[in-house]
């Protein structure tokens, strides 16, 4: 598949922000406030979708007022980026209405976190077009940032070069503030180099059981997730049954927010000795770091570039050009 790179972004580009999972609900439109700043504090316009604000049940509108939406953006000549409010639970409804040849005619920038792992991938999937997770409008910019996150955008959508990723030494949770950072861990010794393909397990798999799932051939797999420790377990159960495990040549461990279980003693594990035991029969690399996942500062990881992870040195490398 050929691999298909969308234009870098310059001061005065404009954002498409569109809603195609969970609704914006009336509490968080201070929060849109407030992204829509840090957004230009980048140089940065931003352009709310006509049905970003929408509300049909527990999602961001209909489903053909959610394609209206994405479709727009990706038709409209002054839309440099597309980036998703937040995630959700259904973004799976447009998997079978996207126009992918269209978005192949037309790259843009794509990003989208949680639930948008659901699209970055399966758009990656059916177009070789680089998407990115790691960026929401809401959960990326409407709190401050880190300047080492910051620079990371600017290197990732404006420059286009990354190179090696550093631990973030002022890591924080965004609620539960007594959590201390813990840094890089190495959880199985070795390197490798593959193209980046992943997201939050359980909207991972979800994609994968749809059909929407790129193949994950000789990937660096990356992964977070937000349920149970032993929800987890099961996810990461089914990429080893399924044959997932078979292909990749890595993995990144992200945060998993929420793993513990605290109702009855004996029952939690750390999510590196579970996936592990997961991942038995195999001698890839495992690298576990803090800064991928929810309620953290993420690093960008653009879904279709190459990689290289050193779980040994606790290295990770962006080596390819991530826009055009």
């Amino acid at each position: 598949m050929e691999i298909i790179k969308s234009k870098r972004l310059r001061t005065g580009d404009t954002v498409g922000v569109i809603s195609p999972s969970s609704y914006i609900s009336e509490h968080l439109w201070p929060d849109c406030e407030r992204a829509t700043g840090a957004l230009g504090a980048l140089g940065l316009k931003v352009r709310m979708g006509a049905h970003a604000f929408d509300r049909h049940f527990y999602n961001a509108g209909t489903r053909d007022a959610r394609l209206v939406d994405f479709h727009a953006m990706w038709r409209d000549p002054e839309v440099n980026m597309i980036m998703m409010s937040q995630g959700g639970d259904t973004a799976n409804h447009l998997l079978d209405g996207i126009d992918y040849d269209m978005i192949r005619q037309n790259p843009k920038i794509f990003a989208g976190f949680s639930d948008g792992t659901t699209l970055v991938n399966a758009i990656f999937a059916r177009t070789g077009l680089v998407t990115y997770y790691g960026p929401s409008f809401l959960w990326g910019f409407s709190d401050p940032m880190d300047e080492i996150f910051v620079e990371n955008f600017r290197k990732t959508f404006f420059e286009g070069q990354v190179g090696p990723l550093t631990p973030n030494l002022h890591w924080r949770h965004t609620e539960k503030k007594e959590l201390a950072y813990s840094g890089w861990h190495s959880v199985r010794s070795g390197r490798a180099s593959g193209i980046l393909m992943g997201g939050h397990s359980g909207c991972l798999v979800t994609t994968m059981l749809a059909g929407y799932a790129p193949d994950f051939q000789d990937a660096i797999l990356f992964l977070e997730g937000t349920e149970s420790i032993a929800k987890l377990d099961r996810q990461c159960t089914v990429l080893h049954l399924n044959g997932t495990f078979a292909k990749i040549k890595g993995l990144i461990i992200g945060y998993c927010d929420n793993h513990e279980m605290p109702k009855e003693q004996g029952e939690n594990r750390p999510v590196a000795d579970m996936v592990l035991e997961a991942t038995r029969g195999y001698d890839f690399p495992i690298l576990e770091i803090s800064e991928l996942g929810h309620k953290v500062e993420n690093y960008t990881f653009p879904v279709g570039c190459r990689a290289t992870m050193d779980a040994d040195e606790k290295y990770l490398s962006i080596d390819d050009a991530t826009v055009a």
